[in-house]
C-alpha cells in the first residue's frame, strides 16, 4: 500500500535571513508494508488441505485475541488475526486444523475446521466498520490462499453462514467489502 503524505516545511526564526520555504516544500512518498507476526497456537489438532476460507471477527481487541488464541485453555484458534492497522498475526499453519468454526457446515459438508482456513479481524463487525487497512490485508491474504490452493471466491464464506443461528460474524457489510476487494484484485 502506498500512502502519499505531503509535508509543508518552513523555517522560522531570527537566524534565517532568507525565505527557504519554496526550496524546502516537498512531497514525500512512504511505502508501508504490513507486518506479519508468527506465533504458534497449541489449539489445533490434525492436518487439513485448505478448500475454502471462513471470515470471522474476534469480538475482542487484537492483542487480547491473539493472547487468547495462544492460551490452551481457550480451545480457540484461527489461522490469522488482523489488526485495525492491517498488521496481522499468523497463529496456525495452513495445513493445521485450527479451532475456529465449531459446529458448522458449508455446501453440505460438516466440520468446516477440517477443510477451511479461518481469518479474523479484531472487534465486532456488527458494531463497527472495517478499516481500509483491514479490508486490504484480509483480501490479499484470502487471494493468496485462493491462488495457492486453487479455489475460487465462491469458497470464501462467513462464520454466520456456516453456523447459522449460532454465530453472527462477520457482518454483511464487512463480508461485502472484503469480497468486493478480492474481486477487484482478481480483475487486475
Amino acid at each position: 500500500m502506498v500512502i502519499k503524505l505531503k509535508f509543508n516545511i518552513c523555517l522560522l526564526g531570527a537566524v534565517v535571513k532568507r525565505d527557504f520555504r519554496p526550496l524546502i516544500k516537498k512531497t514525500f512518498i512512504f511505502v508501508i508494508k504490513k507486518m506479519e507476526t508468527i506465533r504458534q497456537t497449541p489449539n489445533w489438532k490434525g492436518n487439513i488441505k485448505p478448500q475454502g476460507i471462513i471470515l470471522h471477527h474476534t469480538a475482542g481487541g487484537y492483542v487480547g485475541s491473539v493472547s487468547w488464541c495462544l492460551d490452551p485453555k481457550s480451545k480457540v484458534s484461527y489461522h490469522c488475526i488482523v489488526d485495525l492497522n492491517g498488521n496481522y498475526t499468523t497463529i496456525a499453519k495452513d495445513n493445521q486444523r485450527a479451532w475456529h468454526a465449531g459446529k458448522s457446515s458449508f455446501n453440505g459438508r460438516k466440520d468446516c475446521n477440517s477443510f477451511m482456513l479461518g481469518i479474523a479481524v479484531s472487534g465486532d463487525t456488527n458494531k463497527r466498520r472495517l478499516t481500509e487497512f483491514e479490508i486490504e490485508t484480509v483480501s490479499k491474504w484470502c487471494l493468496s490462499k485462493m491462488k495457492l490452493y486453487g479455489f475460487g471466491l465462491d469458497k470464501v464464506t462467513t462464520h454466520r453462514e456456516v453456523s447459522p443461528g449460532r454465530k453472527n460474524d462477520v457482518s454483511i457489510e464487512a463480508e461485502t467489502q472484503i469480497k468486493n476487494k478480492i474481486q477487484e484484485l482478481l480483475n487486475q
